[in-house]
């Protein structure tokens, strides 16, 4: 299997394993689930990308060592679009697909 497809089917089993657990986790709310699966997703396809592409820019396009230049960059990146998926990603998601309502009763704890 080439690495994207090994990333996609990662992606695929970690989201979905994670988004189960949520949906579990938020006393079944599905749009919940389903911004933590596609925010998962995306980030893990993301590394995949950014972890097979990084060798081969910093070897081929900038003459460099790629294990030594390879692993601080591709870590920044995968941390930045992690982090972008799971708060902008998720805001978005989760304005599109509706909040439930919210009662007067609702509070977050016993």
């Amino acid at each position: 299997l080439s690495e994207m497809q090994v990333a996609t089917y990662l992606g695929f089993g970690i989201s979905t394993i994670i988004s189960l657990l949520a949906y579990h986790s938020s006393f079944y709310d599905w749009p919940f689930a389903v911004t933590i699966f596609v925010a998962n997703f995306v980030s893990v396809v993301t590394a995949g990308f950014t972890g097979t592409l990084a060798p081969l820019i910093f070897t081929f396009i900038f003459k460099r060592d790629s294990g030594k230049w390879g692993g601080p960059l591709e870590t920044a990146i995968q941390d930045i679009v992690g982090s972008f998926c799971m708060v902008v990603l998720s805001y978005r998601l989760l304005v599109w697909l509706g909040p439930n309502e919210i009662s007067a009763d609702d509070v977050c704890g016993p």
